[in-house]
Protein backbone atom coordinates (compact mmCIF):
# COMPACT_ATOMS: atom_id res chain seq x y z
CA UNK A 1 0.00 0.00 0.00
CA UNK A 2 1.08 3.58 -0.58
CA UNK A 3 2.20 5.91 2.20
CA UNK A 4 -0.57 8.48 1.62
CA UNK A 5 -0.48 9.52 5.26
CA UNK A 6 3.26 10.26 5.39
CA UNK A 7 3.85 11.35 1.79
CA UNK A 8 0.57 12.45 0.14
CA UNK A 9 0.11 11.80 -3.57
CA UNK A 10 -0.60 15.47 -4.33
CA UNK A 11 2.66 16.54 -2.69
CA UNK A 12 4.58 13.85 -4.57
CA UNK A 13 3.12 15.00 -7.90
CA UNK A 14 3.98 18.63 -7.19
CA UNK A 15 7.59 17.81 -6.26
CA UNK A 16 7.85 15.53 -9.29
CA UNK A 17 6.65 18.34 -11.56
CA UNK A 18 9.25 20.71 -10.11
CA UNK A 19 12.15 18.26 -10.49
CA UNK A 20 11.10 17.28 -13.99
CA UNK A 21 11.06 20.94 -15.01
CA UNK A 22 14.52 21.54 -13.55
CA UNK A 23 16.09 18.50 -15.20
CA UNK A 24 14.33 19.26 -18.48
CA UNK A 25 15.92 22.71 -18.43
CA UNK A 26 19.35 21.10 -18.08
CA UNK A 27 18.45 18.65 -20.84
CA UNK A 28 17.47 21.49 -23.16
CA UNK A 29 20.81 23.25 -22.65
CA UNK A 30 22.75 20.03 -23.22
CA UNK A 31 20.59 19.21 -26.24
CA UNK A 32 21.41 22.59 -27.79
CA UNK A 33 25.14 22.01 -27.22
CA UNK A 34 24.92 18.50 -28.65
CA UNK A 35 23.08 19.69 -31.76
CA UNK A 36 25.64 22.45 -32.26
CA UNK A 37 28.42 19.88 -32.09
CA UNK A 38 26.68 17.61 -34.59
CA UNK A 39 25.91 20.43 -37.02
CA UNK A 40 29.38 21.92 -36.62
CA UNK A 41 30.92 18.56 -37.46
CA UNK A 42 28.66 18.28 -40.49
CA UNK A 43 30.13 21.50 -41.90
CA UNK A 44 33.72 20.44 -41.36
CA UNK A 45 33.38 16.78 -42.25
CA UNK A 46 31.55 14.78 -44.85
CA UNK A 47 28.04 13.78 -43.93
CA UNK A 48 27.89 10.57 -41.96
CA UNK A 49 25.22 8.09 -41.00
CA UNK A 50 26.43 8.42 -37.42
CA UNK A 51 25.66 12.14 -37.27
CA UNK A 52 22.20 11.58 -38.69
CA UNK A 53 21.53 8.80 -36.19
CA UNK A 54 22.71 10.83 -33.20
CA UNK A 55 20.82 13.91 -34.38
CA UNK A 56 17.60 11.94 -34.91
CA UNK A 57 17.83 10.08 -31.60
CA UNK A 58 18.62 13.15 -29.50
CA UNK A 59 15.86 15.14 -31.19
CA UNK A 60 13.37 12.32 -30.64
CA UNK A 61 14.29 12.23 -26.96
CA UNK A 62 13.88 15.98 -26.63
CA UNK A 63 10.48 15.94 -28.35
CA UNK A 64 9.32 13.11 -26.09
CA UNK A 65 10.49 15.03 -23.02
CA UNK A 66 8.74 18.21 -24.17
CA UNK A 67 5.52 16.29 -24.78
CA UNK A 68 5.75 14.59 -21.38
CA UNK A 69 6.32 17.93 -19.64
CA UNK A 70 3.42 19.56 -21.49
CA UNK A 71 1.12 16.76 -20.36
CA UNK A 72 2.30 17.26 -16.78
CA UNK A 73 1.55 20.99 -17.08
CA UNK A 74 -1.99 20.20 -18.22
CA UNK A 75 -2.40 17.68 -15.41
CA UNK A 76 -1.09 20.16 -12.83
CA UNK A 77 -3.61 22.78 -13.95
CA UNK A 78 -6.45 20.27 -13.91
CA UNK A 79 -5.44 18.70 -10.62
CA UNK A 80 -4.52 21.74 -8.55
CA UNK A 81 -6.65 24.47 -10.17
CA UNK A 82 -9.73 22.90 -11.72
CA UNK A 83 -10.15 20.17 -9.10
CA UNK A 84 -8.30 21.83 -6.23
CA UNK A 85 -11.38 23.54 -4.81
CA UNK A 86 -13.31 20.29 -4.42
CA UNK A 87 -13.03 17.99 -1.39
CA UNK A 88 -10.19 15.58 -2.17
CA UNK A 89 -10.39 16.85 -5.75
CA UNK A 90 -6.64 16.84 -6.35
CA UNK A 91 -6.22 13.39 -4.80
CA UNK A 92 -9.09 11.93 -6.82
CA UNK A 93 -7.73 13.42 -10.04
CA UNK A 94 -4.25 11.98 -9.64
CA UNK A 95 -5.66 8.66 -8.44
CA UNK A 96 -7.56 8.21 -11.71
CA UNK A 97 -5.05 5.98 -13.47
CA UNK A 98 -7.24 5.48 -16.56
CA UNK A 99 -7.28 9.21 -17.27
CA UNK A 100 -6.11 9.65 -20.90
CA UNK A 101 -3.41 12.12 -19.88
CA UNK A 102 -2.01 9.66 -17.34
CA UNK A 103 -1.97 6.80 -19.83
CA UNK A 104 -0.38 9.04 -22.47
CA UNK A 105 2.47 10.17 -20.22
CA UNK A 106 3.21 6.57 -19.31
CA UNK A 107 3.34 5.54 -22.97
CA UNK A 108 5.78 8.39 -23.60
CA UNK A 109 7.92 7.33 -20.66
CA UNK A 110 8.02 3.71 -21.86
CA UNK A 111 9.04 4.88 -25.33
CA UNK A 112 11.75 7.12 -23.88
CA UNK A 113 13.08 4.23 -21.80
CA UNK A 114 13.25 1.94 -24.81
CA UNK A 115 15.11 4.58 -26.81
CA UNK A 116 17.57 5.06 -23.94
CA UNK A 117 18.09 1.33 -23.42
CA UNK A 118 18.60 0.85 -27.15
CA UNK A 119 21.33 3.48 -27.13
CA UNK A 120 23.06 1.87 -24.14
CA UNK A 121 22.96 -1.47 -25.96
CA UNK A 122 24.36 0.16 -29.09
CA UNK A 123 27.19 1.72 -27.07
CA UNK A 124 27.99 -1.72 -25.69
CA UNK A 125 28.11 -3.09 -29.23
CA UNK A 126 30.54 -0.36 -30.34
CA UNK A 127 32.76 -0.57 -27.26
CA UNK A 128 33.19 -4.33 -27.71
CA UNK A 129 34.42 -3.88 -31.27
CA UNK A 130 31.07 -4.60 -32.91
CA UNK A 131 30.85 -8.11 -31.49
CA UNK A 132 27.25 -9.23 -32.05
CA UNK A 133 27.36 -11.90 -29.36
CA UNK A 134 27.87 -9.31 -26.61
CA UNK A 135 24.43 -7.74 -27.27
CA UNK A 136 22.36 -10.92 -27.59
CA UNK A 137 21.28 -10.97 -23.94
CA UNK A 138 20.79 -7.18 -23.66
CA UNK A 139 18.76 -7.32 -26.88
CA UNK A 140 16.43 -9.96 -25.45
CA UNK A 141 16.10 -7.96 -22.24
CA UNK A 142 15.28 -4.89 -24.31
CA UNK A 143 12.46 -6.77 -26.03
CA UNK A 144 11.15 -7.94 -22.65
CA UNK A 145 11.27 -4.35 -21.40
CA UNK A 146 9.07 -3.20 -24.28
CA UNK A 147 6.54 -5.99 -23.76
CA UNK A 148 6.24 -5.46 -20.00
CA UNK A 149 6.19 -1.66 -20.34
CA UNK A 150 3.46 -1.38 -22.94
CA UNK A 151 1.61 -4.22 -21.23
CA UNK A 152 1.56 -2.15 -18.05
CA UNK A 153 0.12 0.79 -20.02
CA UNK A 154 -2.70 -1.42 -21.29
CA UNK A 155 -3.49 -2.59 -17.75
CA UNK A 156 -3.42 0.99 -16.45
CA UNK A 157 -5.88 2.07 -19.14
CA UNK A 158 -8.31 -0.65 -18.04
CA UNK A 159 -8.42 0.41 -14.38
CA UNK A 160 -11.95 1.35 -13.30
CA UNK A 161 -12.47 4.33 -11.00
CA UNK A 162 -9.87 5.48 -8.49
CA UNK A 163 -7.20 2.81 -8.68
CA UNK A 164 -3.84 2.70 -6.95
CA UNK A 165 -0.64 2.26 -8.90
CA UNK A 166 0.32 -0.35 -6.33
CA UNK A 167 -2.74 -2.52 -7.09
CA UNK A 168 -2.07 -6.26 -7.33
CA UNK A 169 -3.10 -6.50 -10.98
CA UNK A 170 -0.58 -3.80 -11.95
CA UNK A 171 2.37 -4.83 -9.80
CA UNK A 172 3.59 -7.78 -11.93
CA UNK A 173 3.76 -5.65 -15.08
CA UNK A 174 5.34 -2.62 -13.44
CA UNK A 175 7.82 -4.62 -11.37
CA UNK A 176 8.84 -6.60 -14.43
CA UNK A 177 9.35 -3.43 -16.46
CA UNK A 178 11.48 -1.67 -13.84
CA UNK A 179 13.47 -4.81 -12.99
CA UNK A 180 14.24 -5.81 -16.58
CA UNK A 181 15.19 -2.29 -17.59
CA UNK A 182 17.47 -2.01 -14.55
CA UNK A 183 19.05 -5.39 -15.31
CA UNK A 184 19.70 -4.33 -18.90
CA UNK A 185 21.43 -1.13 -17.82
CA UNK A 186 23.48 -2.69 -15.03
CA UNK A 187 24.67 -5.44 -17.37
CA UNK A 188 25.59 -2.97 -20.11
CA UNK A 189 27.17 -0.56 -17.62
CA UNK A 190 29.43 -3.22 -16.12
CA UNK A 191 30.53 -4.49 -19.52
CA UNK A 192 31.21 -0.97 -20.83
CA UNK A 193 33.07 0.07 -17.67
CA UNK A 194 35.15 -3.11 -17.74
CA UNK A 195 36.18 -2.44 -21.32
CA UNK A 196 37.12 1.18 -20.54
CA UNK A 197 39.16 0.25 -17.45
CA UNK A 198 40.94 -2.48 -19.40
CA UNK A 199 41.87 -0.02 -22.13
CA UNK A 200 43.11 2.62 -19.66
CA UNK A 201 45.30 0.09 -17.86
CA UNK A 202 46.84 -1.14 -21.10
CA UNK A 203 48.05 2.30 -22.10
CA UNK A 204 49.78 2.86 -18.73
CA UNK A 205 52.53 0.51 -19.86
CA UNK A 206 53.54 3.14 -22.41
CA UNK A 207 52.62 6.42 -20.75
CA UNK A 208 54.24 7.14 -17.39
CA UNK A 209 52.03 10.18 -16.88
CA UNK A 210 48.98 7.94 -16.87
CA UNK A 211 50.21 5.85 -13.95
CA UNK A 212 47.73 7.32 -11.51
CA UNK A 213 44.04 7.12 -12.18
CA UNK A 214 42.56 10.61 -12.03
CA UNK A 215 39.15 11.55 -10.77
CA UNK A 216 38.22 12.56 -14.31
CA UNK A 217 38.79 8.99 -15.51
CA UNK A 218 36.24 7.79 -12.97
CA UNK A 219 33.72 10.47 -13.93
CA UNK A 220 34.30 9.79 -17.61
CA UNK A 221 33.69 6.09 -17.09
CA UNK A 222 30.49 6.71 -15.16
CA UNK A 223 29.12 9.14 -17.75
CA UNK A 224 29.92 7.02 -20.75
CA UNK A 225 28.66 3.77 -19.26
CA UNK A 226 25.38 5.45 -18.26
CA UNK A 227 25.84 4.43 -14.63
CA UNK A 228 23.89 7.52 -13.56
CA UNK A 229 20.90 6.22 -15.48
CA UNK A 230 21.20 2.82 -13.80
CA UNK A 231 21.35 4.45 -10.35
CA UNK A 232 18.18 6.43 -11.10
CA UNK A 233 16.42 3.26 -12.23
CA UNK A 234 17.46 1.52 -9.02
CA UNK A 235 15.94 4.37 -7.00
CA UNK A 236 12.72 4.13 -8.98
CA UNK A 237 12.44 0.38 -8.47
CA UNK A 238 13.24 0.69 -4.77
CA UNK A 239 10.58 3.32 -4.09
CA UNK A 240 7.96 1.36 -6.01
CA UNK A 241 8.71 -1.90 -4.18
CA UNK A 242 8.50 0.05 -0.91
CA UNK A 243 5.00 1.23 -1.86
CA UNK A 244 6.04 4.87 -1.55
CA UNK A 245 4.55 7.77 -3.46
CA UNK A 246 8.15 8.90 -3.90
CA UNK A 247 8.16 6.64 -6.95
CA UNK A 248 6.18 9.37 -8.75
CA UNK A 249 9.05 11.77 -8.09
CA UNK A 250 11.64 9.32 -9.40
CA UNK A 251 9.47 8.43 -12.39
CA UNK A 252 8.94 11.97 -13.67
CA UNK A 253 12.53 13.00 -12.96
CA UNK A 254 13.84 10.00 -14.88
CA UNK A 255 12.07 11.05 -18.08
CA UNK A 256 14.39 14.00 -18.94
CA UNK A 257 17.34 12.36 -17.17
CA UNK A 258 17.48 9.73 -19.91
CA UNK A 259 18.02 12.52 -22.42
CA UNK A 260 20.65 14.17 -20.21
CA UNK A 261 22.72 10.96 -20.14
CA UNK A 262 22.43 10.58 -23.91
CA UNK A 263 23.43 14.16 -24.74
CA UNK A 264 26.36 14.04 -22.29
CA UNK A 265 27.78 11.18 -24.32
CA UNK A 266 27.35 13.13 -27.57
CA UNK A 267 29.09 16.16 -26.03
CA UNK A 268 31.91 13.95 -24.74
CA UNK A 269 32.35 12.55 -28.23
CA UNK A 270 32.40 16.01 -29.78
CA UNK A 271 34.81 17.48 -27.25
CA UNK A 272 37.06 14.46 -27.58
CA UNK A 273 37.31 15.05 -31.30
CA UNK A 274 38.03 18.75 -30.81
CA UNK A 275 40.92 17.98 -28.48
CA UNK A 276 42.27 15.51 -31.00
CA UNK A 277 42.20 18.18 -33.73
CA UNK A 278 44.32 20.45 -31.53
CA UNK A 279 46.86 17.94 -30.24
CA UNK A 280 47.00 15.56 -33.19
CA UNK A 281 46.43 11.85 -33.33
CA UNK A 282 49.90 10.62 -32.41
CA UNK A 283 52.23 11.16 -29.49
CA UNK A 284 55.80 9.91 -29.72
CA UNK A 285 57.94 9.55 -26.63
CA UNK A 286 61.74 9.46 -26.94
CA UNK A 287 63.68 7.47 -24.40
CA UNK A 288 67.47 7.99 -24.78
CA UNK A 289 69.45 4.83 -24.14
CA UNK A 290 73.22 4.59 -23.82
CA UNK A 291 74.66 1.10 -24.26
CA UNK A 292 78.02 -0.02 -22.89
CA UNK A 293 79.97 -2.80 -24.59
CA UNK A 294 82.82 -4.65 -22.87
CA UNK A 295 85.70 -6.07 -24.95
CA UNK A 296 88.58 -7.77 -23.19
CA UNK A 297 87.62 -6.28 -19.85
CA UNK A 298 87.64 -2.76 -21.25
CA UNK A 299 84.35 -0.91 -21.46
CA UNK A 300 83.59 1.25 -24.47
CA UNK A 301 80.77 3.73 -24.46
CA UNK A 302 78.41 3.32 -27.37
CA UNK A 303 76.61 6.10 -29.22
CA UNK A 304 73.29 7.16 -27.66
CA UNK A 305 70.40 5.26 -29.16
CA UNK A 306 67.00 6.94 -29.41
CA UNK A 307 64.14 4.52 -28.90
CA UNK A 308 60.85 5.77 -30.30
CA UNK A 309 57.65 4.46 -28.78
CA UNK A 310 54.65 5.59 -30.78
CA UNK A 311 51.20 5.54 -29.22
CA UNK A 312 48.34 6.18 -31.62
CA UNK A 313 45.16 7.52 -30.10
CA UNK A 314 41.76 6.84 -31.55
CA UNK A 315 39.44 9.44 -30.08
CA UNK A 316 35.76 9.17 -29.22
CA UNK A 317 34.62 10.42 -32.58
CA UNK A 318 36.80 8.02 -34.51
CA UNK A 319 35.72 5.04 -32.46
CA UNK A 320 32.05 5.90 -32.87
CA UNK A 321 32.53 6.45 -36.58
CA UNK A 322 33.30 2.77 -36.85
CA UNK A 323 29.53 2.59 -37.23
CA UNK A 324 29.94 3.94 -40.75
CA UNK A 325 32.93 1.84 -41.76
CA UNK A 326 32.79 -1.63 -43.25
CA UNK A 327 36.37 -2.52 -42.39
CA UNK A 328 36.03 -4.09 -38.96
CA UNK A 329 39.73 -4.79 -38.68
CA UNK A 330 40.59 -1.18 -37.77
CA UNK A 331 42.00 -0.65 -34.23
CA UNK A 332 40.39 -1.39 -30.97
CA UNK A 333 37.13 0.43 -30.39
CA UNK A 334 36.71 2.03 -27.03
CA UNK A 335 34.10 4.21 -25.37
CA UNK A 336 35.87 7.32 -24.17
CA UNK A 337 39.45 7.16 -25.45
CA UNK A 338 40.83 4.09 -27.18
CA UNK A 339 44.51 3.61 -27.88
CA UNK A 340 46.18 1.26 -30.28
CA UNK A 341 49.80 0.28 -29.81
Amino acid sequence: MSDEATFPLARAELIAFFLESMIFGAFTVLYAIAIWILLYREKKRSKSTLNKMLFGTSTLMWVLSVTHLCIDVVRAVQGFVDEGGKPDGTLNFYSDLANPTHVAKNVIYITMTIVGDTFVTYRLYIVWNRAWWIVVLPGLLLLATAVSGYGACVEIGMVKGQGAIFAENLQPWIRAFFSISLTTNILATLLIAARIVYSNRRVKHFRAAAAATSHWEVVETLIQSAAVYSAALASLLGTYLAGSNAQYVCLDALQPLIGVVFTLIIIRVGLGYTMNEISGNKDTDHFPSTAVQSIGGTEYGMRPLAINVSVTRTNDRQSLEMYDQKDRSLGEVESGTSRTE
